[in-house]
């Protein structure tokens, strides 16, 4: 991207940061004129007659839409390897939800999904090469998605992806030098950055104890070693919980800033992104930068700007990014790709809505919040969905239909989170259609097995994915069926 594209953009992001205005909201309007939106722009908007408070709202705003990735990677890690609270596994280890299947006991968003069973590591390169080792997924459908702390996906492990699906794949750190013996390794992957996260999803039917039995015995094989022990024959075990402790910075009200930097330090941030770096520096955000020399009108504009973002964050998530049919809207076209410059895209949509996120050749997703006429979809509605027999998705895998409230699976006395392909006792119309019921009360008997509960209260979501997807869906060419409000 040229630097006058990537300034562009960048002025985009700072705009569409306050708070989720619109951002073609033009700032170059004649002195002479007030226009109304230009009011509303301003509502709220403490401390705009101060230039340095204003300065570093606007920096503060476009840092944590650019670095919410690492910053959420942060909290992550420290939830996955070192709170007294969690499981406690050590960095290059595997680690699954405490339920293995997922639930709505796992409260820490991402948006997880009852169709595949997960498991997340992250990885740490600093010493050196690592061998990645997964088993045959026997027919299922199996992927490991690999991508930096910035959620660019930089290798797939897929069948979708092509190459081999299991086997030993050594992942190489950048800047090393040293030898790799040819005909040990199914796959070479060279790494661009040293701290890396992996997720693992393996298709099964989660009401099937013995398929879950299954799964977990494929999961307890999958492992990392050390290059030189693997090659060496020798057994490795994952001891390392050492992560960046986050809790350090609690109550701080520059909280996400200080992560921030320190992430920045571990996770170099790459020759293209320095235009905006170059930015943020005038506000002490940077690798190794310390925010406590800002003067305290800069730090009154950046404790605005975080405590702004994650609301601006999910503003995107709420609304259009692609093509929107039926009530519901597609991804962003551009989602889990390997590079990205759009950084409002990977923080709104791959980070906070998933932690990452698949491309739609692998995965393509649309996002239903509106009923037919528009409305937010809500617990005091009663909903329908109806899928004629031709109107399935063309997938290679499999589709699902899935709950959410604020990025979580909904709490509800049936546990039951989605409507899946695969699920026993599903009822289909005599012409093959399917129709399912979203609603928060348990319907009648005969409706019970095509039953979507909502949540209690509140507004909420639902998810669509189609796995290996047809090129119509990929292109963004199918219409998924309407999400009708019936009372």
């Amino acid at each position: 991207m040229e630097r006058r594209e990537l300034f562009r953009h960048s002025m985009m992001a700072m705009g569409a940061g306050l708070a989720g205005l619109t951002p073609g909201l033009s700032l170059a309007q004649e002195e002479k004129k007030v226009h109304p939106a230009q009011l509303d722009m301003l509502k709220g908007q403490e401390g705009v007659g101060n230039p340095r408070e204003a300065h570093a709202y606007a920096i503060g705003m476009q840092a944590f839409e650019y670095g919410f990735p690492l910053v959420y990677m942060a909290s992550l890690s420290y939830t996955f390897n070192k709170d007294p609270m969690g499981q406690q596994v050590p960095l290059n280890a595997f680690i699954s939800p405490k339920d293995f299947v997922a639930t709505s006991n796992f409260r820490n968003g991402g948006s997880f999904n009852t169709d595949t069973v997960y498991a997340g590591a992250f990885i740490d390169l600093r010493k050196g090469p690592m061998v990645l080792t997964t088993q045959d997924p026997e027919g299922h459908y199996f992927s490991v998605q690999l991508s930096d702390l910035y959620t660019n996906n930089f290798a797939y492990i897929s069948k979708r992806s092509g190459g081999p699906i299991f086997g030993n794949f050594l992942l190489v750190p950048p800047g090393w030098t040293g030898k790799i013996p040819k005909g040990k390794f199914d796959r070479v992957l060279q790494c661009e950055q040293k701290w890396l996260f992996a997720l693992v999803r393996l298709r099964i039917d989660q009401d099937d104890a013995a398929e879950v039995t299954w799964a977990k015995a494929k999961f307890k094989q999958a492992q990392f070693t050390p290059m030189d022990d693997f090659l060496a024959g020798r057994t490795f075990t994952p001891n390392d919980n050492n992560v960046f402790d986050v809790t350090q910075f609690k109550g701080n009200p520059l909280r996400p800033f200080a992560i921030l930097n320190h992430m920045l330090t571990e996770n170099p941030p790459p020759a293209i992104d320095e235009i905006l770096l170059q930015g943020f520096k005038t506000v002490h955000i940077g690798p190794g930068m310390d925010l406590s020399k800002n003067d305290p009108d800069t730090l009154r504009g950046l404790a605005r700007a975080a405590r702004d973002g994650l609301p601006a964050l999910r503003s995107h998530v709420e609304r259009p990014w692609a093509r929107s049919v039926n009530g519901w809207f597609y991804f962003p076209t551009n989602i889990g790709q390997a590079k990205t410059t759009d950084y409002i895209m990977r923080s709104a949509w791959q980070s906070l809505w998933g932690i990452v996120a698949h491309p739609p050749r692998e995965c393509t997703y649309l996002w239903a919040s509106q009923d037919q006429n528009g409305e937010r979809l809500n617990s005091n509605g009663k909903y329908e969905l109806y899928m004629r027999k031709n109107q399935f998705p063309k997938v290679e895998a499999f589709w699902s239909f899935t709950m959410y409230q604020d990025f979580n699976l909904v709490v509800n006395d049936a546990n039951r989170w989605a409507i899946r392909e695969n699920m026993k006792g599903l009822k289909f119309d005599a012409d093959g259609g399917l129709r399912i019921y979203i609603q928060t009360e348990r319907p009648s008997e005969d409706k019970v097995s095509n039953w979507l509960p909502a949540p209690k209260s509140g507004n909420f979501n639902i998810t669509m994915r189609n796995y290996m997807p047809s090129q119509e869906i990929v292109e963004q060419r199918y219409d998924p069926p309407v999400m009708k409000r019936v009372s």
